[in-house]
């Protein structure tokens, strides 16, 4: 069990700074160039069905699986956005994903209130070999997440707290991957996604798949809809905890 130290404060700050030094340098050169870089705010929504798998020692001692309505009825808060901006044959963006939920679960003797936030954020530069916009990129950036799960137990009778559990543990991988755009005419395309991260976790891979039409006066903007894959693992000393998340998502991809 670890808590949020100044190192991985320190560690994400310098990240964020690099990407949006990145962004302003693009910006910048841009300017230069009277012409400006182009931007993509995409906000989304993935509604994921999720298995969980507790392992302490090699040794399972929890599985489940959470579907998407279940995961509603606990859900506090949620915000899912990639925003990318790039010129040239380069690009920088990031994806965040919060989610925050909190749940009563009363057993005979003691009742167990639990409330979770994980946040999940992807920053990255990528390299278009036909220029920015084209159908293939190549990414690399650091993958972060955070996982803070608390825990109270309280007993039925007479109401005392009878203990408190806590884990909040920060995880910084390197990412890799690559995208790529099939386009089927002027409208429709489909947009691909797959990467992988590596470091501190025990390995994430994720698989994206998203249909796009084009809409507006300018056909510039698109509406998403598509599925997304997910599989990853965490080591917190003996535990270990491995998430497989799969669902149908939909988003807008403002462009500007």
């Amino acid at each position: 069990m670890f808590l949020v130290n100044q190192t991985g404060t320190h560690r994400l700050i310098s990240i964020t700074t690099l990407i949006l030094g990145f962004l302003g340098f693009v910006t910048t050169a841009s300017a230069q160039q009277n012409s400006g870089p182009t931007w993509s705010v995409t906000p989304y929504l993935w509604g994921s069905q999720t298995k969980v798998d507790l392992t302490f020692r090699d040794s399972n001692i929890a599985d489940g699986e959470i579907s998407f309505s279940d995961l509603l009825d606990v859900l506090d808060a949620a915000f899912m956005v990639q925003i990318e901006g790039g010129k040239g044959n380069w690009s920088a963006f990031g994806d965040l994903t919060y989610l925050k939920t909190s749940d009563t679960n009363e057993r005979y003797v003691f009742t167990i209130d639990s409330k979770s936030e994980q946040t999940f954020l992807d920053a990255a530069i990528a390299y278009w070999p036909a220029g920015f916009g084209s159908q293939l990129s190549i990414f690399g950036g650091v993958r972060y997440t955070k996982l803070d799960d608390r825990f109270a137990y309280t007993g039925n009778i007479g109401g005392l707290v009878e203990g408190q559990l806590k884990s909040a543990d920060d995880y910084y991988d390197a990412l890799v991957g690559l995208r790529y755009r099939f386009d089927f005419s002027n409208r429709w395309q489909l947009l691909t996604h797959g990467d992988y991260g590596f470091g501190d976790s025990e390995g994430v891979f994720l698989l994206r798949a998203n249909f796009a039409y084009t809409v507006g006066k300018r056909q510039q903007n698109r509406v998403l809809f598509g599925y997304q894959y997910k599989d990853a693992e965490y080591k917190d000393g003996d535990l270990t905890t491995a998430f497989i998340n799969h669902g149908p998502m939909v988003g807008f991809d403002f462009r500007f």
